[in-house]
């Protein structure tokens, strides 16, 4: 009768791609803190002008909405903080109010586009706002896809 061996051949895990490496390790932490830079990069032109010290003052839900999003980016800082200091039951538990506050998002930004729209129309007297209403809400769409799609996980 005859045997085969098999031989599995071993290769050294790689300390940076290899599982438990540094990319595994910091990679969402890393991604998180990018956002926030991107975030805080992309609005440091506008936000100032247009935002703390406008010529022609904003409404009020603008604000609200710029306080929602700026929650947003600084709780997926913390929640991909906890989970990279395995801290999961902190993370889960935080968990609702990352619910609460996405679901809060998706409809402060549909009524925060309208009413800007509306703002820019007749305040500011900028012409076919109503059709740049496509941006906002494609934002929302794609916002609450990937919402729900991470909620359902």
């Amino acid at each position: 009768m005859a045997t085969l061996t098999q031989g599995a051949v071993a290769r050294p895990i790689h300390p940076i791609l290899g599982r438990n490496g540094l990319v595994d390790k910091y990679f969402y932490f890393s991604m998180s803190l990018l956002v926030a830079a991107l975030v805080a990069w992309g609005f440091s032109s506008t936000v100032n002008d247009n935002l703390f010290h406008p010529a022609i003052p904003r409404p009020t839900i603008l604000y609200f909405h710029a306080t929602a999003f700026s929650a947003w980016v600084a709780f997926f800082i913390l929640q991909s903080a906890l989970v990279r200091t395995h801290n999961v039951r902190w993370h889960r538990t935080l968990g609702w109010f990352g619910a609460a506050l996405g679901s809060t998002m998706i409809l402060l930004g549909c009524v925060t586009g309208v009413i800007m729209a509306r703002f820019d129309t007749y305040q500011l007297h900028l012409p076919g706002q109503d059709a740049f209403l496509i941006v906002p809400f494609t934002d929302m769409l794609f916002f609450g896809t990937c919402f729900g799609l991470a909620e359902s996980l």
